[in-house]
């Protein structure tokens, strides 16, 4: 059976019109979808740091980091790396402790102690965090981190650093450690 509507309507649509109005919907979606995780890592928010200028640290007095106790991020491990691959000298926070003789008890069969025995520091810092962070569709991010390094002997504020937005927190922390290079030599 002949129909004449379904004759014309081939004639007049060619197969290849479909397509077109796909690959044109097709090109935004992928538009879109690739400018979806560039601007979730080109979040709002910015890194502040202050330094006391009165203070003398420098890269090569060892530091210490204070872990939080939920360290689900991998914020620890991160600013460990970022921090060790731009110079800072790290030491385990134990080990401070005892280096100072902070610590109520003594452990002399500690290798730690044997270490810390050896080497006499005039000041060993401790790097203290407070953040809040989320998990986001792929990586973990922050609402707001700060971190504050105080001279654990005096109890002297030497940085602080404050952070307010959406951001992963891998970028924070390179945004901390950035800073802190820009401003403690």
């Amino acid at each position: 059976m002949f129909n004449g509507l379904n004759y014309f309507y081939r004639k007049r649509k060619p197969k290849y019109f479909m397509n077109l109005i796909i690959t044109k919907d097709m090109k935004k979606i992928s538009l879109m979808l690739l400018l979806l995780p560039v601007s979730v890592l080109l979040s709002c928010g910015s890194m502040n740091v202050y330094v006391n200028q009165e203070s003398t640290y420098s890269k090569k007095n060892p530091i210490t980091i204070n872990k939080a106790t939920d360290d689900n991020s991998g914020t620890l491990g991160e600013l460990q790396f970022q921090l060790q691959s731009n110079g800072y000298k790290l030491m385990s926070y134990g080990a401070a402790k005892k280096a100072l003789n902070l610590d109520s008890k003594s452990e002399k069969d500690s290798t730690h102690s044997e270490l810390t025995n050896s080497i006499t520091f005039n000041s060993i810092y401790v790097l203290d965090l407070n953040y809040v962070y989320y998990y986001d569709s792929f990586f973990f991010a922050y609402r707001s981190f700060s971190a504050t390094i105080s001279d654990l002997k005096t109890g002297e504020i030497v940085m602080t650093a404050n952070f307010r937005g959406d951001k992963s927190c891998r970028a924070v922390i390179r945004d901390l450690v950035t800073k802190m290079n820009e401003v403690i030599k």
